[in-house]
């Protein structure tokens, strides 16, 4: 009599889904929807395939600005998390914005513009812009010149 059920019980669990071999595609990488300059598409996947950590956004005197991360976005959007600091006092915040790539002279190295369109930040105002050559690495942004 057990028998039975135990024969009904396997028969049962043997007629699953079957798995039809098919393996998924691999993502090709993150996708890229801004409008690009000829020769910049490896620039731009190599910025966007990862967070930059404390990076300063400007090379101004005076209070400490940093951004603790900061992503670039294929959609040409950008955000950030970091701080500003004065005297004795940290004051943590946000900002984001758009940005765009001008040139670029290799997979790792390029000039964009990226301007903020919203901060929390302290001393820091909307439609604020920036302009940079960057180097880019599996980490981020490892240096900056801005122009």
């Amino acid at each position: 009599m057990t028998t039975i059920p135990l024969i009904f019980a396997l028969t049962f669990l043997g007629c699953g889904e079957k798995a039809t071999g098919a393996i998924p595609a691999a993502k090709a990488g993150p996708a890229i929807t801004m409008p690009t300059p000829d020769g910049t598409g490896g620039f731009i996947t190599t910025l966007i395939a990862s967070a930059t950590a404390n990076f300063s956004p400007t090379d101004s005197d005076g209070a400490t600005f940093v951004y603790t991360r900061f992503q670039f976005r294929g959609d040409g959007t950008w955000a950030a998390d970091g701080y500003v600091e004065a005297m004795d006092e940290k004051m943590e915040c946000t900002e984001a914005g758009t940005w765009a790539v001008e040139e670029a002279s290799s997979t790792t190295v390029g000039t964009i513009s990226w301007t903020v369109n919203d901060t929390s930040c302290v001393g820091r105002d909307k439609g604020a812009s920036s302009r940079a050559q960057l180097t880019v690495g599996k980490a981020g942004i490892s240096s900056a010149l801005f122009r």
